[in-house]
């Protein structure tokens, strides 16, 4: 089988500096100190503790807002982190606790991982984001994690987002992301005719309420609608499909002893796509939604409230990029009772326990929680069937998940390993010829597992990413 990657004693890291401009110098270090980190430009560089990660470790690229790379568990496990535009601050800064909670969950459960550590800030742009994903390809990569979904403004940024995962599969690169937790906020329907939508068959209104369903919300409001050939399936397919639909956005606010305000309104001539970004006070909210040009092969097309439920919604679909790309693998949640988790709604290649115990920000529940698991079980496919192909893992977790989507993590290794021995036909040991022993791998498995089946967490905060895009 080929190894994946022979390093030598002391790993050798890469420094970059660099400017406004992009990466303006390289150099290398080979002293192995642990786990010191460099700064330089907004990128730290650490040589991983081969004594955790293994001789032979699997790279695993995670991208997030930001991170703090010498945390806890995690800093022996930091190959490299990158902080992509932004202000140059240092890593530990800002709110990091999320993201750095998600590659706490990949190295404790295979340690077999090396990490690199992508943040992207809370408003990523589409650029900043393929800049994100070219960055770990040009580490190669073995595996993407990314526990977060993007709401972007226009078509053309939709398409880049999915253009940097795209990029990543085409790689060889397996790319495991959330399928969201928009099960309460998120719309999807068609038009039947001309005029103002009905959500419901008759309501042409659909109320906004905060995230203990109280009709008063305040505060930031984010508001995208998204047409074409409709959630989960790619915009480069939808503008394949050619429509001439058009929908316009509003936003207004309810006024009990008069006419209702008209507060926002995203009326663009062109594209599938119609954002609202808006800070509003306390009151009762609504939107509605215009449609022009329907005729019978209408797309559907889809709401989506970022930071508010919605009254009227859709359990199915509503998945976001990246996971609205083929051969990205696309995580849901099952809860404490091991059904799918009703905030995350019927989506998902794959789906795994909802709630985990971290170091670096206590309880997290949601897909963000269940991403890691199903990544940290990819990397212990990779150790054991070599660098399969994203295809091949996505179709080793749907076969050997059960009726419910649900992982099956030793099952799912252990496919990889008969995969791995058929492809390249020799007899392997166990998993401690790549610096993983098969009782540690197993029982990393099974803790994460007694951790995330437990469905005890009922308020912890479930984060996304708003990406303020521009083009």
């Amino acid at each position: 089988m080929r190894r994946l990657r022979a390093y030598a004693a002391v790993l050798a890291v890469v420094l970059v500096t660099t400017s406004a401009a992009g990466v303006v110098a390289e150099s290398e270090r080979r002293d192995g100190r642990l786990p010191t980190a460099d700064v330089l430009g907004g990128e730290q560089a650490t040589s991983v503790d081969s004594a955790t990660a293994g001789s032979d470790p699997v790279r695993v690229g995670v991208i997030g807002t930001a991170f703090d790379p010498e945390r806890g568990t995690v800093a022996p496990r930091v190959a490299a982190s990158r902080r992509i535009g932004g202000p140059a601050l240092p890593f530990a800064r800002g709110p990091t606790g999320h993201d750095t909670a998600v590659a706490e969950v990949v190295a404790e459960q295979s340690p077999a991982a090396a990490l690199y550590l992508a943040g992207v800030g809370p408003r990523p742009t589409a650029e900043r984001y393929g800049g994100a994903v070219e960055w770990l390809l040009e580490r190669d990569m073995d595996v993407i994690v990314d526990a977060g979904s993007y709401f972007p403004r226009t078509t053309a940024s939709h398409d880049q987002f999915e253009t940097a995962a795209e990029r990543a599969a085409a790689d060889g690169a397996v790319f495991v992301t959330s399928a969201g937790n928009y099960a309460q906020r998120h719309w999807r329907g068609r038009a039947a005719n001309n005029g103002w939508l009905a959500f419901d068959g008759e309501s042409r209104r659909n109320t906004l309420r905060d995230t203990d369903r109280r009709r008063t919300v305040e505060g930031q409001l984010t508001l995208r609608l998204y047409w074409g050939e409709g959630s989960g399936t790619p915009r480069t397919a939808a503008r394949q499909t050619e429509t001439s639909v058009d929908y316009d956005l509003y936003l207004y606010r309810r006024v009990a002893d008069g006419r209702d305000r008209f507060v926002a309104s995203s009326t663009r001539s062109s594209g599938t796509t119609e954002a609202i970004d808006t800070t509003v006070p306390a009151g009762e909210y609504y939107v509605q939604v215009h449609a022009d040009r329907v005729t019978a092969g209408t797309p559907p097309l889809d709401l989506f409230a970022a930071r508010h439920r919605l009254t009227h919604t859709t359990r199915g679909g509503g998945t976001l990029p990246p996971a609205t790309v083929p051969g990205v693998i696309a995580v849901g949640a099952v809860d404490g009772d091991g059904g799918p988790a009703r905030y995350a709604g019927g989506v998902g290649d794959v789906r795994a326990g909802d709630t985990v115990v971290t170091d670096a920000a206590g309880r997290v529940r949601g897909t963000s929680a269940a991403t890691p698991v199903v990544a940290g079980t990819v990397t212990d496919m990779i150790v054991d069937g070599g660098r399969l192909s994203p295809g091949a893992v996505e179709t080793i977790l749907r076969e050997t998940a059960d009726d419910e989507r649900r992982l099956d993590p030793d099952a799912a290794i252990a496919r990889a390993d008969e995969l791995g021995d058929r492809q390249h036909g020799e007899t392997r040991g166990d998993a401690t010829s790549v610096g993983v022993s098969s009782t540690n791998r197993t029982s990393s498995v099974s803790a994460v597992q007694q951790i995330t089946t437990l469905g005890v967490l009922r308020q912890s905060v479930v984060l996304e990413r708003v990406g303020e895009v521009t083009r």
